[in-house]
């Protein structure tokens, strides 16, 4: 299954690197995205660093929710190519060097290297270009001049979406491309039934697109959407090479509005539907929540093995949510009788990330009679990957605890 979750690309950076966040502002500094016009004019002399791949930087990855565009002038050397090439920028070791990727995980590894290698002045963007998207319209204007791109059509975060639908509802169509089973919420994964699509979205399947361009208006403004953005980013380039001129992308689809805080997007609530009867919680909503929700269960849902840092994939074991009770979600509907107390209470379920068995089992508590069932979008992944990138979020790693000191 074809990029399925926004943070993929992460965990796999997370399981190929050392300590996720443990050398930030120790072997080289951070700087988010609002703060970065700022800190390079500050910084005369230095070089922007692309560590993605050369697909992604030329807008041409066959992942094309990865085809973000690059940063003006940026030299471009792959990750997996970086501990060879880094003498081909030596003379900089003492010279400002600025790091990015797609979401910041591959980054934080390139910035180690470069500091184990001698380097003296990185700083690493936090969030990397996703980021980029998610700045809203008063911080975005020195960054979006920054980049370039050769994607046909331009990315919308979900507040541009929520911004785009309140100016001119009427004049936009909004295409949701994914499956018609996912659509339909008849897919056999558990997570794709649970997620929702824009109010009015019209379903025609990336696959069956270019056979239905017919149903597509050329006098509308189109917005595309799917669940995870790889089939809504092949549905706008096809479209612009059609011949349709006013094209959006919503980025990374409804993964990304549902990790949005709805504190930050207006429209929310009103234009996002909801398949299920339980709520799926980005981080920061959950942040919130977390002190204001009293007496609620709060449901880790891996095995016990990952549950106390024990998993054979060390890169898992990252601790837990404080007041997190472990029930593995293959031992819930054995153990239900553990958290009945709970049926007319909050519950709160998570895993390491957006795993599938997670909605799974919020779908099984439903059914059994649980009335206020929560998920927590990319479950303790996300938790800390907000706190560390997003400015304003750091309390969140107040949050966790027993990560394991190899992997803080």
């Amino acid at each position: 299954m074809k990029k399925h979750f926004v943070f993929i690309l992460m965990i796999a950076a997370v399981h190929t690197g050392a300590a996720q966040f443990r050398n930030d502002n120790v072997l080289y500094k951070t700087v988010y995205l609002q703060e970065l016009c700022k800190t390079l004019q500050e910084n005369p002399g230095y070089t922007i660093l692309d560590v993605r791949s050369k697909g992604e930087y030329e807008d041409t990855s066959s992942s094309a929710t990865l085809n973000l565009g690059h940063i003006k002038g940026a030299m471009n050397i792959n990750i997996n190519e970086l501990p060879v090439r880094w003498k081909e920028i030596s003379g900089m070791k003492d010279k400002p060097v600025f790091v990015y990727c797609t979401h910041s995980q591959r980054s934080r590894r390139a910035s180690k290297l470069l500091a184990d290698s001698g380097f003296t002045k990185i700083f690493n963007i936090n969030s990397g270009l996703t980021g980029v998207v998610l700045l809203d319209e008063a911080q975005r204007e020195c960054v979006r001049q920054m980049m370039e791109t050769k994607n046909l059509y331009q990315l919308l975060s979900p507040a541009d979406v929520c911004n785009k639908l309140q100016k001119n509802a009427r004049g936009t169509f909004i295409l949701d491309v994914r499956k018609d089973s996912a659509f339909r919420h008849i897919s056999l994964n558990p997570k794709f039934n649970a997620y929702g699509h824009l109010k009015n979205a019209v379903n025609i399947p990336l696959a069956d697109l270019e056979d239905k361009l017919n149903v597509v208006p050329k006098d509308k403004e189109i917005i595309v959407t799917d669940i995870f953005g790889d089939e809504a980013a092949k549905a706008g380039k096809l479209l612009r090479e059609k011949g349709f001129e006013k094209v959006w992308v919503l980025m990374e689809g409804m993964d990304r509005l549902l990790y949005s805080d709805e504190n930050n997007i207006s429209c929310k609530s009103s234009v996002y539907v909801s398949p299920v009867k339980f709520k799926v919680m980005s981080s920061a909503e959950y942040g919130r929540y977390s002190k204001t929700a009293g007496k609620y269960l709060l449901l880790d849902l891996r095995t016990s093995e990952e549950f106390n840092n024990k998993f054979r994939d060390a890169f898992r074991n990252v601790g837990y949510l404080k007041n997190a009770v472990n029930i593995p979600a293959a031992d819930i509907e054995a153990r239900i009788s553990e958290i009945e107390s709970f049926k007319n209470g909050p519950v709160v379920l998570y895993a390491f990330s957006g795993a599938p068995e997670v909605y799974k089992t919020a779908e099984l508590l439903t059914a059994k009679g649980f009335k206020q069932v929560n998920v927590l979008a990319g479950g303790i992944f996300n938790i800390r990957w907000t706190a560390a990138n997003t400015k304003g979020m750091s309390h969140l790693h107040d949050l966790v605890t027993g990560v394991p000191k190899e992997n803080y």
